[in-house]
């Protein structure tokens, strides 16, 4: 073998060992490629993350591939003990001593070791994967560990090599300790044998390498093992080596200059030739042969597109009525659509024949589908399978309109059964139906999977296919078979229950969810790596919005596409570090996520065939969706839906509050008035999809009238059809003015006012014009939307054929039509998906039209954590004329609560108490328990008897103080604060008195009317003579702001009247339509303050929240100049003015703050004048006389106009001599808003100062 040029790399680390792996694949393979290496393997730390984008990228490269690990191996205890480790030395190559040999007596117990396994064929694969698996959920302890008993035990198939330098006999010749090395090896050849089990050899230039080779050599031939040669490759190139360093610190979080980081001690940790390796060992070049024999011995074959589905089992009873002639109508069904594809595909096919022994195979779980499906149908249709000529036609219907729905659905069956996907609906229908029956809310269901009958008549999905002119071929046929597409959408609190059940009907062992990579961009690589080399945040900023924001972009086209880019590499030795670096890591694995509804579910144990790690305690794939699919898993989309969680708390909202104890939203009609009426209207905020301003003045535009036309505004509010949307409202406005794209295709397209806006249309289309089939309809969408240039010149031409042959169609005008289609192909939107969207839109809609009360509630309850949206939607509560009122224990209940009452007859929403802060869910608990049980509380004394107080303590009391839980029960706040000790203590002692058998004075007089025993009845009040004040409106309002997350009484910014809109000149929700470096200004509350310190020069700077009451600004900077000066003004809940500059780098907007005033320096310089306008048709003498003394007591520079209303449109305004100026305050702004005799205050304010020529930094 010597003779032969090759040399086989067999360890390797990729960048799938996220801490220290530095080769990418790609870039890995063209190198071995050209060292013409037969085969390489991947031996990632700990983990098998990138074993199937490594096996099958080699196998493109025509390079054997070897699948192994780099495992972390305990020896001397079990993987399942947790040990202190004695060694304060890691396990990294970069932390061994060069300072000569370690003694015996040194040696350190509890070493996490390393061992270099590689799994010679599927078996060793699977074992393989098994030991990694359980590493990583038995034994993770600082690493994933493997002990000696895991090691044997998953053994079998699997090739052994002694290791690098943290190797056990490694370690044991390190420290001088030869006969513990021998024993070491002893042990491992007996569990992988002598034939797969090889000495490993490493030279990188390193000292105490060097020292253990002879040993190594002494071991192999003592037992007369082959060496191998391995060069412990962590990067592609020796050049590569600076951005691996890089890369260490980016994991790490260090930076470059820190000398007490992780670092290798050379750049040869890389892929080497066979030249290179044998100038390593010129004496033993049976060690560089031998990795060829290693390869040889390896023959991994791994099984794609194997069917590992589960087996739906009936675990949960319900009745089936088992109908096998039915059934075998279905497979006829499906014996005749399958001969009469393979005959249009080859006319000479065989006849497809289903034999006995396929019939009762799909016989076995087919009938219970089919039975559940008839079951269904009437439901769903009123339609009787077995007695179709018994249905009533509904208006509209065609005679046989029965026959054919029964039709379809042996058509749908007849396909679903053909191509293995009984159990499949099986599963899905199972936990659907489980989630209903637990009171689960269940999407409509999106994707593909709407456009099939059977899963309409399953509950499955909640859109009707026939209705709304849905596809089954969309998601299924024999032309194209792929697993069927169903996005199920479960109220987002509640999701988990139903994978739980999933979990244990399957086996928690068969279900995981799915990792996910996230992998360095061109921004985040520019910016990671100017932060290891210390570049200030300013500038690493700058140099990373030099990349364009195209999505996906590569750091190579960002260089050729952005010249400022370009410039600055040239001219700034830094920036083309960052760049040079960074297309060497870009596009590497970053870091692991979890994939957001992904759940895979198999027929076996998960690690038969994958491996397994956990995330959040919750077992996961080591292989992201891609592999797990085509391993033959199967994939389920489990999604968490907030609106879903709104719906249901609506719907459980409208049954308390109003009484009707069977709504559903899933009843309610889709052609309601109201709900139209709003959505026309643009009074969309909450409603799912169309709250944008976007889409709420589109509504208004379109005038929808129906809810085909809410799916064909989702379908088309995106980028690329969005340029049709004027020819879709003009087509609705004015019939005449509809252009079709073909007459045949009129009807087609008379939904849609000419426009072509779904796949499914284009589909359809192809069906008409060309005499496609469905399944052959979708195979060219999707060529069309692939664009892969051989695909669509074939199709072309089946097209054009079938266009003449059906209609006599010239080749021009069917080219015409192909490319009208191709066009629209690009863009359109699968219908069915749409459909979904747009029926949970119409429902947040139908809801909030017609119980809107009880609609805002579930809203407000589902973003509590939220304060900006919060305060958004309390806003708009506000313009709907419903009041948010504060917390009450009388009436409140965990969430925001609807209520109606005397003072509120058409409802108003409460505070719930369990999202006080310091109150929670279980304290909550307890108040409702106790009300429901007895009675209202009639006092704070009552409440403080009656409640028990380890749930309800004082702390949980004084938050309902402060909040206004008692103020229905006529108590004063800063009473109750007062008096809180003073009661509890004197209900404590009542309390062990009771328990004492005694009894005090105020039993004997007690009429028992309290519940609490004790004066229980009368609110607490001050003494008369010194009575306590109520607590002032901005310590209430403080209060209210920092337990609620949010002012909820009252807004500081009240006290200033209209000032604070007529200063403020931006908005929080179109930041980024402003101009860069633009002025601006905002005056509000100060809410955040969060102060930092600039990377440059150590200054302080500041990152602001400022609210006003009707949003919140984030993302406000005051840099380190404006800080210094300001910084005593920064305090929070503070009102303050701010104003700047706009920093809009394409829209990444931040606001650089230049000043900064308080709200007295605001009334005092930013007014220019105010105009006060009197109802002239009411008495205003003695407001013109209150007016003249608020301003004889406030001379000021300020001019006040008065103007007087003499009818609904018309105002005459009086002349006010200039001499009397006056500075604006908050009693005279409390005045004007009192006065029911003022109709408007309007202020005039400063100009806003430019800034443009100030930008500034962190650091100044």
């Amino acid at each position: 073998m010597s003779s032969d040029p090759s040399f086989v790399h067999l360890h390797l680390h990729t960048d799938y060992s996220l801490l220290d792996g530095c080769c990418r694949i790609d870039r890995l393979m063209a190198r071995c490629a050209e060292l013409q290496m037969p085969a390489v393997a991947m031996t990632d730390h700990g983990n098998l993350f990138g074993a199937i984008d490594f096996y099958n990228s080699a196998r493109k490269k025509g390079i054997k591939p070897i699948i192994g690990c780099e495992i972390y191996l305990v020896y001397d205890h079990k993987m399942s003990d947790r040990p202190k480790r004695e060694s304060k030395r890691t396990d990294d190559i970069g932390d061994l001593p060069e300072d000569g040999t370690l003694s015996p007596g040194q040696f350190p117990k509890h070493q996490i070791h390393h061992k270099t396994l590689l799994a010679r064929d599927f078996e060793g694969y699977q074992n393989l994967a098994r030991m990694v698996s359980k590493a990583h959920t038995e034994g993770m302890y600082y690493r994933p560990r493997v002990d000696m008993e895991t090691l044997a035990q998953y053994s079998k198939g699997i090739i052994g090599l002694s290791g690098c330098i943290n190797g056990v006999a490694s370690q044991y010749l390190l420290y001088g300790e030869y006969e513990k090395a021998r024993e070491a090896t002893a042990t491992f050849i007996d569990i992988f044998g002598k034939d797969s089990y090889y000495i490993e050899i490493q030279d990188h230039g390193l000292s105490f390498q060097r020292r253990i080779i002879p040993g190594l050599l002494k071991l192999s031939k003592e037992f007369d093992l082959p060496l191998v040669a391995t060069n412990d490759s962590h990067y592609v190139l020796k050049s590569d080596w600076e951005a691996h360093d890089s890369l260490l610190c980016i994991q790490t979080g260090r930076v470059l200059t820190d000398t007490k980081r992780m670092k290798y001690p050379c750049n040869e940790f890389y892929v080497k030739s066979r030249e290179e390796m044998l100038s390593l060992f010129p004496d033993h070049p049976d060690a560089i042969d031998n990795t060829l024999r290693l390869a040889e011995q390896c023959d991994l074959k791994i099984p794609f597109k194997a069917n590992h589905y589960p087996v739906f089992e009936q675990t949960r009873a319900f009745e089936i009525n088992t109908d096998e002639k039915g059934f075998n109508r279905v497979l006829d069904v499906y014996e005749s659509v399958k001969r009469k594809l393979d005959q249009s595909k080859n006319p000479d096919a065989p006849v497809f024949t289903l034999s006995d022994e396929d019939r009762a195979k799909h016989m076995k779980n087919g009938t219970i589908l089919f039975d559940l499906c008839k079951k269904g149908l009437k439901e769903r249709y009123g339609v009787d399978y077995d007695h179709p000529e018994d249905y009533t036609l509904k208006p509209g219907q065609d005679d046989d309109f029965a026959r054919k729905v029964c039709e379809k659905m042996e058509y749908e069956l007849a396909i679903i059964t053909g191509t293995g996907f009984v159990d499949y609906f099986l599963i899905v229908w199972d936990y659907i139906d489980w989630a209903r029956k637990h009171g689960i809310s269940v999407g409509p269901g999106r994707g593909s999977g709407a456009g099939c009958l059977v899963a309409y008549v399953l509950h499955i999905t909640d859109i009707d296919p026939l209705r709304f002119g849905l596809l089954f071929e969309r998601m299924l046929n024999l032309e194209r078979v792929s697993p069927p597409d169903f996005d199920i959408d479960f109220c987002i609190r509640r999701r988990d229950e139903v994978v739980n059940y999933v979990r244990e009907k399957y086996g928690a062992d068969r279900v995981a969810n799915i990792i996910t990579f996230n992998c360095f961009g061109a921004k985040i690589i520019v910016r990671d790596l100017a932060r290891v080399n210390d570049v200030p945040f300013a500038e690493a900023n700058r140099i990373a919005r030099m990349v364009p924001d195209d999505l996906n972009i590569s750091l190579n086209d960002a260089v050729a596409k952005s010249e400022d880019l370009q410039k600055e590499v040239k001219i700034n030795p830094i920036a083309k570090k960052i760049i040079d670096q960074g297309l060497i890591i870009e596009s590497m694995v970053r870091n692991t996520g979890k994939h957001a509804c992904g759940i895979i579910i198999g027929d076996q144990r998960l690690t038969n065939l994958i491996p397994v790690t956990l995330q959040d305690s919750d077992l996961t794939t080591q292989y992201p969706k891609g592999p797990v699919e085509d391993l033959g898993l199967l994939k389920m989309d489990f999604l968490g839906l907030k609106n879903l969680t709104v719906i249901s708390d609506a719907e459980e909202n409208i049954r308390k509050a109003r009484g009707i104890q069977d709504f559903s939203i899933e009843k309610v009609p889709l052609e309601d008035s109201k709900t139209f009426d709003l959505l026309n209207s643009g009074r969309t905020t909450a409603v799912f999809q169309l709250e944008s301003s976007g889409m709420q003045a589109l509504c208004r535009q379109i005038a929808l009238s129906s809810f085909e036309e809410i799916i064909a505004l989702i379908a088309l509010y995106r980028p690329g059809p969005m340029q049709f949307i004027p020819q879709f409202i003009e087509g609705k406005k004015n019939p005449a003015s509809v252009q079709v794209p073909h007459p045949l295709l009129s009807n087609l397209v008379q939904e849609t006012y000419g426009v072509l806006v779904y796949q499914e249309q284009v589909m359809q289309a192809a069906q008409i014009i060309a005499g496609y089939s469905l399944g052959d309809a979708d195979i060219l969408r999707r060529a069309m939307g692939k664009k892969k240039p051989e695909e669509m010149a074939a199709q072309k031409e089946v097209f054009v054929e079938g266009a003449r042959k059906k209609h006599g169609m010239s080749r021009s005008t069917a080219l015409e039509i192909f490319s009208i289609l191709e066009r629209f192909a690009a863009y359109g939107f699968n219908k069915s998906h749409s459909a979904a969207y747009a029926m949970v839109s119409y429902r947040t809609a139908y809801l909030k039209a017609n119980y809107p009360v009880e609609f805002m509630a579930a809203v407000l309850s589902n973003d509590l954590g939220d304060a900006k949206k919060v305060a958004h939607f309390i806003g708009e509560c506000e313009s709907m004329g419903i009041s948010v009122l504060g917390p009450d224990v009388n009436v409140s209940r965990n969430s925001f609560t609807p209520v109606y009452d005397e003072a509120h007859p058409q409802g108003a929403i409460r505070f719930g108490m369990a999202a006080i802060k310091g109150v929670g869910d279980s304290a909550a608990d307890a108040i409702i328990r106790e009300r429901e049980k007895d009675g209202p509380f009639k006092s704070f004394r009552d409440f403080a008897s009656r409640m028990d107080g380890k749930s309800v303590n004082r702390k949980v009391m004084e938050c309902l103080i402060k909040t206004g839980g008692f103020d229905s029960m006529g108590e004063c706040r800063a009473q109750l604060l007062l008096s809180i000790e003073a009661i509890l203590s004197e209900v404590a002692s009542i309390q062990k008195d009771r328990m004492a058998g005694q009894s005090s004075l105020f039993d004997l007089f007690d009429d028992g009317a309290s519940n609490g025993g004790f004066g229980a009845s009368g609110p607490i009040s001050g003494n008369d003579a010194n009575p306590v004040p109520e607590l002032d409106d901005e310590t209430r309002l403080n209060y209210e702001k920092e337990l609620l997350g949010f002012y909820l009484t009252g807004h500081p910014l009240q006290r200033y009247g209209t000032l604070p809109d007529a200063l403020t000149n931006v908005h929080s929700d179109r930041l980024v339509s402003l101009r860069d470096r633009s002025s601006f200004r905002i005056m509000g509350v100060l809410s955040k303050v969060e102060v930092k310190l600039s990377k440059k020069d150590n200054r302080k700077w500041a990152i602001l929240q400022i609210g006003t009451t009707r949003e919140l600004f984030e993302n406000v900077n005051v840099y380190s100049d404006a800080f210094e000066k300001y910084a005593p003004l920064l305090q929070e809940n503070a009102v303050i003015t701010v104003s700047g500059q706009v920093m809009n780098k394409a829209g990444d907007v931040r606001l650089s703050v230049q000043e900064v005033r308080s709200a007295d320096d605001t009334l005092c310089n930013l007014v220019k004048s105010v105009t006060v306008v009197l109802d002239a048709r009411q008495p205003n003498d003695q407001v013109l006389l209150q007016l003249r003394r608020e301003i004889d007591e406030s001379w000021g520079s300020v001019k006040m106009d008065i103007g007087f209303q003499i009818s609904e449109d018309t105002v005459v305004m009086g002349e006010i001599s200039n001499a009397l100026g006056f500075t604006p305050n908050t009693r005279m702004i409390a005045f004007l808003k009192q006065s029911p005799v003022v109709v408007a205050v309007r202020f005039h304010t400063q100009d806003i100062p430019s800034y443009e020529n100030n930008r500034r930094y962190p650091g100044g």
